[in-house]
């Protein structure tokens, strides 16, 4: 099996080389100089520009995969801040992907889509079928790429699957990303000792550990075509609201000091986010159901980053 990430230097691409199959060749592509942490050793870091049709339609049709995995996009922030740079590495970036798929007989497409993709108001829970009608540009994207997968699907019989991802809790967080603060707020409590939230005590967006993620990509990428009922899924773990988070932190880290100073705009953003979110397809479909609720994930989380930093203490380095 050959496995292309696109948007490979990214935390989830390189996490993620670790559980595809040890005797596959992966091919993580990005436009980054280097991965920003330690990817697999059946994995080789090359470089690729998803906004570049030719050099797409070239990469696919040399390396020839049987699944491209595409994880490229600018985030959140990035997104709102450079609306031309969004639609052209999100918007076109994955239309050359779906192009190039369907051309070179790519086997499946997995994307990466998001939570932000539903907008507000929403119920709650937030049903497997809700109507997407995002406040921000990049959920729009999302969503828009969501619809370009479902045709190229049904039109086209290209193996396309979507999963929808709640904040990912991780070491490795974005920094173009508004959700980050759900993983600095543990990575600064760590290493630093204190962190300022921007979002409201009250925030309580959809979380999945980095663990649950890598499984419910993994399980969701070598599910049998013939089990799939929806070409989008929804993914649920729990949502804690960031006075939980941080109580859950001190009760690991006592002296930690952690504060509110709300920035609107970005609690804005986040509150506009899903809550609880119905993902029984998910479950049903290809097994999903996670294993981190807060307080687990919160002593796995805090245990990985002090032994992390005593690994750097020590002249260890992350790749």
């Amino acid at each position: 099996m050959k496995y292309l990430v696109t948007g490979g230097a990214g935390n989830i691409a390189c996490q993620l080389s670790h559980r595809l199959p040890t005797d596959a060749e992966v091919v993580l592509a990005d436009i980054a100089d280097h991965p920003f942490s330690q990817y697999s050793s059946n994995a080789r870091y090359c470089h690729l520009d998803v906004t570049d049709e030719v050099a797409v339609h070239e990469f696919v049709a040399e390396f020839q995969p049987d699944i491209i995995l595409h994880f490229a996009s600018l985030l959140s922030g990035q997104s709102e801040s450079d609306r031309p740079a969004a639609w052209r590495v999100n918007m076109q970036g994955a239309f050359h992907v779906f192009e190039a798929s369907v051309k070179h007989k790519v086997d499946r497409v997995v994307f990466l889509s998001s939570i932000a993709s539903f907008g507000s108001p929403l119920p709650d829970p937030v049903p497997e079928q809700c109507e997407q009608w995002p406040r921000g540009f990049y959920g729009f994207t999302k969503a828009a790429i969501e619809r370009m997968g479902f045709y190229y699907k049904e039109t086209l019989g290209l193996d396309f699957r979507s999963i929808r991802l709640p904040i990912v809790i991780s070491a490795y967080p974005s920094p173009g990303a508004a959700s980050s603060y759900a993983s600095n707020v543990f990575i600064s409590a760590v290493r630093d000792g204190s962190y300022t939230l921007q979002v409201r005590e009250t925030s309580n967006p959809a979380l999945v550990y980095i663990e649950d993620c890598l499984k419910a990509i993994d399980l969701l990428t070598h599910a049998k075509r013939e089990n799939m009922s929806h070409a989008s899924y929804n993914l649920f773990s729990c949502a804690p609201s960031a006075s939980e988070i941080v109580t859950e932190i001190m009760k690991q880290l006592p002296d930690v000091q952690l504060r509110f100073e709300t920035d609107n705009k970005i609690a804005d953003l986040i509150d506009s986010w899903p809550k609880r979110i119905e993902d029984q397809a998910a479950r049903e479909d290809w097994g999903w159901s996670p294993d981190f609720m807060l307080e687990d994930m919160t002593k796995k989380f805090v245990t990985a980053l002090q032994e992390m930093n005593v690994k750097e203490s020590n002249g260890g380095e992350e790749k």
